[in-house]
C-alpha cells in the first residue's frame, strides 16, 4: 500500500558527515576526483606538484590556477546544487545514487517502532510492568553509581526489556541448565511483519534547502547556544511517497497453526503472539476470517498520529514558556502544533520523540519513578546547574528554525489520507515557467540525455550541451 506524507517543516536525515565550504562551488557540491581528472588530462604533473604544496585548496583556486571554464566544472564535476548559498560545517543529508534527497525506510520504521511502543505501553494493563521495570532499574542504578560503562550497559538493557515486552514473542531455550521461555531472540520480533520502503526522491535544487537551526532552552529567548547548525534538508511542503506492506501470508499460516491441537506454535515458539498482535496491530488472529492489509496499515498510521500528537503537546511547552517574551514570533509553531495527522522524524526529533517520555509524564507514579531513575543515571543534568532538572523541564534544549525572529519547527511530516487523490504540490508550485516535464535517461553521457514526457515532443529524446540539468525542472 502506498502512503503519502507532506513535510510540514524541513526534514534532515543525516549521513553523519560534515561538509566544508571547500567542497562547494557556485552552490554545487563538487566531486573532487572528477575535478582532478578534468585538470590532469593536460596538466597532470603540474597539478599534483601544486596540490602537494597546497593541501587546503578550493575549487575556485583550482579554476583560477588552471584556467578552467566554470560551466565545464559544473557539467563534469557537479554532484548536486541548492538554490541558496552554502554555509560552512554543513550536516550532509542522505541521498540516493542520483544525488536526490529521500527518507530511508529504516528511518520511517524506526519512527513507527517508537510510536507502537508508546501505543502498547499506554494500555492500563502495562502500568504494573512499567512501574516494576522502573523500580528495578532504580535499584540497579543505585548499585552502579560512578561506574559509567556499566550504567551505559544498564540503559541499553532498559530499552531491550521494553522491546521484548512490546515486540518480541517468546521461545523456549536452555538457560542456566533450565528450559525457559525467553524473549530476546530477534527472529520473533513481530515488527518484522511490516516492510517499509524508502521514500521517493526529490531534487536538492527545487525541494531541498540549507536549513539554519538554533538551539533553545525552555523558557529562554534568545538561543541557548551561540553557534548555528546547518543541514541539507528536504524543505517544507514537499510531498513524498513510500510503500508499507504486511506479511499477510505469515498471519494466515500462524492462524492455521494456532488452531491445530497438536502444534507447538504459540506454545513453544512464538509464545504470546495472539496478545501481541492485538496490542500492536489490532489483529485478532484466531477469530478474524480474513486479514486485511489495509486495516492493519490504518492501525499503524493511527499509532503514528497518536504518538505525534503526544510529542506535539510536549513541544508546545516551549512555545507557552516564551509567549510574551521579547519579540518572539511563534505563530508558525502554534499553527504547526495544531495540525493533525503528523509525526516527527530524523535529526531534531529529540528525546521526547525518540523515547516513551510522553507516556512517563502522563501518570504520576511513572513520572516520579522516571525522574528518580534519570537522576540516578545522570540523565537531565546540565552544565549550567549543579542539580538535575525537573523531569518537566527535560529535555533541556530543543532545535528550531529561526528566520528573522519567526520561529519554525523542524522534522515534522504529515500523513496524507487518500494518498492517490492528492496531487503532488511541487508539480504546481515549483515548476519554472516555460518548461516541460522531462526525465533524465543518461546523466553520465556528455552532454547529458533526457526524454521529453509531455507536450508536442512527448517521447522524444534530446541532449543539452552546456546546460545544467537542475535548472530545468526535470
Amino acid at each position: 500500500m502506498k502512503v503519502k506524507i507532506k513535510t510540514l517543516t524541513p526534514v534532515h536525515i543525516g549521513t553523519g558527515k560534515k561538509l566544508g565550504s571547500l567542497e562547494f562551488f557556485n552552490n554545487y557540491r563538487i566531486d573532487y576526483y572528477k575535478l582532478f581528472e578534468l585538470v590532469a588530462q593536460e596538466k597532470q604533473e603540474e597539478f599534483f606538484n601544486w596540490v602537494d604544496q597546497n593541501p587546503q585548496i578550493s575549487v575556485l583556486d583550482i579554476k583560477n590556477r588552471f584556467k578552467l571554464n566554470q560551466q565545464d566544472i559544473i557539467n563534469n564535476c557537479g554532484l548536486y546544487s541548492f538554490s541558496v548559498s552554502f554555509q560552512s560545517d554543513l550536516n550532509e543529508g542522505i541521498k540516493d545514487s542520483s544525488n536526490k534527497l529521500f527518507i530511508p525506510g529504516s528511518s520511517l520504521k524506526g519512527s513507527l517502532r517508537t510510536a507502537l511502543m508508546y501505543k502498547v505501553l499506554s494500555n492500563d494493563s502495562k502500568l504494573s510492568f512499567l512501574n516494576n521495570h522502573l523500580a528495578n532499574l532504580i535499584n540497579q542504578a543505585n548499585n552502579l553509581r560512578g561506574n559509567k560503562s556499566r550504567i551505559k550497559n544498564l540503559l541499553k538493557e532498559a530499552d531491550d526489556k521494553l522491546e521484548e515486552e512490546v515486540f518480541n514473542c517468546g521461545v523456549y531455550r536452555e538457560r542456566n541448565n533450565k528450559i525457559v521461555a525467553v524473549y530476546d531472540d530477534q527472529k520473533y520480533d513481530l515488527l518484522k511483519l511490516v516492510k517499509i520502503s524508502d521514500s521517493t526522491s526529490v531534487t536538492t535544487y527545487f525541494d531541498g534547502e540549507i536549513t539554519e537551526l538554533q538551539v533553545y532552552a525552555l523558557q529562554k529567548i534568545p538561543p541557548h547556544k551561540s553557534f548555528k547548525i546547518y543541514t541539507e534538508s528536504i524543505k517544507d511542503n514537499v510531498t513524498l511517497e513510500f510503500d508499507i506492506s504486511i506479511d499477510i501470508e505469515f498471519l494466515k499460516r500462524a492462524k492455521d497453526e494456532l488452531n491445530k491441537t497438536n502444534s507447538d506454535f504459540g506454545k513453544k515458539y512464538f509464545i504470546g503472539i495472539e496478545q501481541k498482535l492485538k496490542e500492536l496491530f489490532d489483529v485478532d488472529i484466531k477469530n478474524e476470517s480474513e486479514f486485511s492489509e489495509e486495516k492493519i496499515i490504518e492501525s499503524l498510521l493511527k499509532s503514528w498520529e497518536k504518538f505525534g500528537e503526544a510529542v506535539s503537546v510536549l513541544e508546545q511547552m516551549w512555545v507557552k514558556s516564551v509567549d510574551g517574551k521579547g519579540n518572539a514570533n511563534t505563530g508558525s509553531l502554534k499553527k504547526l502544533y495544531n495540525t493533525k495527522n503528523k509525526f516527527k522524524i530524523g535529526f531534531g526529533t529529540g528525546f521526547s520523540g525518540m523515547t516513551i517520555l510522553p507516556l512517563l509524564l502522563s501518570d504520576k507514579s511513572l513520572t516520579t519513578q522516571a525522574e528518580q531513575f534519570y537522576k540516578s543515571v545522570g540523565i537531565g543534568f546540565h552544565n549550567s546547574s549543579k542539580s538535575p532538572l525537573s523531569i518537566y523541564q527535560f529535555p533541556f534544549t530543543r532545535k528550531y528554525t529561526n528566520n528573522q525572529a519567526i520561529y519554525g519547527g523542524f522534522g515534522w511530516v504529515q500523513l496524507i489520507r487518500n494518498a492517490s487523490d492528492v496531487k503532488s504540490e511541487k508539480e504546481e508550485s515549483f515548476r519554472p515557467p516555460n518548461t516541460v516535464l522531462a526525465e533524465i535517461i543518461d546523466d553520465k553521457s556528455k552532454p547529458p540525455k533526457v526524454k521529453i514526457l509531455e507536450g508536442d515532443y512527448q517521447g522524444k529524446e534530446t541532449i543539452f550541451p552546456g546546460v545544467k540539468l537542475e535548472g530545468l525542472g526535470l
